[in-house]
């Protein structure tokens, strides 16, 4: 109700987690949104710094294990309110790496991960009835050591979780210490991931030897309050479409009501971190019982960029009930069905209109127009073995190969392929080319693994145009890989067709 701001209780019942919190972003913009919500209710200055210290003090949870991140998340919590005391603020230094009491331990804890080692985040049959591991954690502000006890009651059962979870790779963890230390996180991390699938074995379709994004994500499933709980997580938009990513969708489909995807597409402002420059966005997701109803996406044309301007937003959402264009210039909204959301398919995060996404289904699902694989071709990676075995030379060496390399807009300007880089293999001599007739054995090996259609191996949309392209001379890529099997015809009609809105998606 207006007034449940107001009651301390009401405010421990809707607990907020970030496990992940770094500086606190997310965790400040929440509270913002608080306030801005208690202020359009009549909210006056004395009762905004009221809700600020109710929220912060018992309500707002972050865990990271950077020290100086954790005091940055302080200052942005506190900012402008004296009255708000430190050591009531539940901010965690999750144990990581190598620690003071080391010989105690048999293992080296994996920071907020550690909480899917804890029972009650993730019921776990010890065979020798061992009790969790008692490490400790830390408060911003300690008094003294706190069992990680403490930090499972910070994260256990939260009304919501909000996180833009790291999407390392598993192999660069601990590289700040090097060596066995690094190792033994790597080993830490997977010994947690046995732990949760032992727990919940349709989960190993879902997490990844290689990345930590998936681990985080299931411990927010752990963490959030099982019956109304809420997660919020910022995603790469390919994510939201990319093949190697379906499980992940169809499992997070099938626990949550994916409620919201939220992307931008005001070039040059598609992403939500810092220092990064992939597309994001904002997924959204409830907990639910029965079927699931349909999910709402939000194309944005652009960001708010100050307060009045998110007031408009959220008004002119809320007045976009159905498909259609967002007022004031702000986007388009659609919703997608709940099947296809279940089947794995978010693909109107990555269109701005509605109707192209709609087209592309229909595209997707298509017998008539089968997919490459499909068809039985098969795009080869030759870039590894190119950057293995041979070494860039002068346009114009004896005994060199062209190749396409960039995918930049000014590298490939038309459909037609435009070799940028020659290539010779390495420790190259040139009578070996002469005695075989004009062409080294491993440059005639190399070109047989060339196509009349390339298509990119991954492409920055904000700086490329095309995704695939043909020629009446087979090339190999660095970046690009050849498609053995067609004519040159039939390669530059695919190429057209490839560079085409429904092929694109497909």
């Amino acid at each position: 109700g207006p007034a449940d701001w107001q009651k301390p209780k009401v405010w421990r019942d809707y607990k907020i987690l970030d496990p992940a919190c770094g500086s606190g972003t997310l965790l400040a913009a929440m509270l913002t949104e608080m306030k801005r919500r208690a202020r359009q209710q009549g909210a006056t200055p004395r009762q905004l710094a009221a809700l600020q210290k109710l929220a912060v003090e018992d309500t707002i949870r972050g865990l990271d294990i950077n020290p100086i991140s954790l005091q940055l998340t302080a200052s942005q919590l506190t900012a402008g309110n004296q009255e708000i005391r430190y050591r009531k603020m539940g901010l965690h230094r999750m144990p990581y790496g190598p620690q003071s009491d080391h010989l105690t331990h048999t293992h080296t804890p994996a920071g907020s991960l550690e909480l899917l080692g804890q029972q009650a985040i993730v019921p776990h049959t010890n065979a020798l009835g061992l009790p969790d591991d008692r490490i400790a954690s830390q408060t911003v502000w300690p008094s003294d050591n706190a069992e990680l006890d403490d930090a499972v009651d910070a994260a256990k059962d939260a009304r919501i979780v909000i996180m833009n979870p790291p999407f390392t790779n598993r192999a660069n963890m601990g590289v700040k210490f090097g060596g066995t230390i690094k190792q033994s996180l790597r080993r830490r991390a997977d010994d947690l991931e046995q732990l949760l699938v032992r727990s919940d074995p349709e989960l190993d379709r879902f997490v990844d030897k290689n990345a930590l994004e998936p681990l985080f994500t299931a411990l927010a499933d752990k963490c959030v309050d099982p019956q109304a709980g809420i997660l919020t997580m910022i995603n790469p938009t390919v994510a939201l479409c990319a093949p190697s990513a379906l499980n992940k969708r169809r499992i997070l489909a099938q626990r949550w009501h994916i409620h919201t995807v939220l992307s931008c597409h005001q070039p040059g402002n598609v992403n939500m971190s810092q220092d990064t420059g992939i597309n994001e966005s904002i997924v959204v997701a409830k907990r639910h019982t029965g079927p699931k109803p349909d999910t709402r996406f939000i194309n944005l044309d652009r960001f708010p960029v100050d307060d009045s301007e998110v007031d408009d937003l959220h008004q002119c959402i809320a007045d976009c009930a159905t498909d259609g264009i967002i007022a004031n210039g702000w986007g388009a909204m659609s919703y997608w069905p709940a099947e296809r959301i279940a089947a794995g398919d978010w693909t109107p995060a990555i269109w701005r209109a509605p109707e192209l996404a709609a087209a592309t289904a229909r595209f997707a699902n298509d017998a008539d127009l089968p997919t490459i694989e499909a068809a039985g071709l098969s795009p080869m990676a030759t870039g590894q073995q190119l950057r293995g075995s041979y070494e860039r030379a002068a346009a114009g060496h004896p005994g060199s190969f062209p190749i396409l390399k960039s995918k930049s807009a000014d590298a490939q300007t038309s459909i037609q392929s435009q070799p940028d880089e020659y290539w010779i293999p390495k420790n190259y001599d040139d009578s070996i080319r002469i005695a075989n007739g004009g062409t080294h054995p491993k440059v005639a090996s190399m070109l047989e693994k060339a196509g009349y259609l390339l298509i990119t191996a991954g492409q920055n949309s904000s700086t490329g145009r095309l995704v695939a392209t043909a020629d009446d001379t087979p090339y190999v890529g660095n970046g690009w890989m050849p498609v053995t099997g067609l004519t040159a015809d039939e390669a530059k009609a695919l190429a057209v067709f490839i560079n085409s809105t429904p092929g694109r998606c497909n």
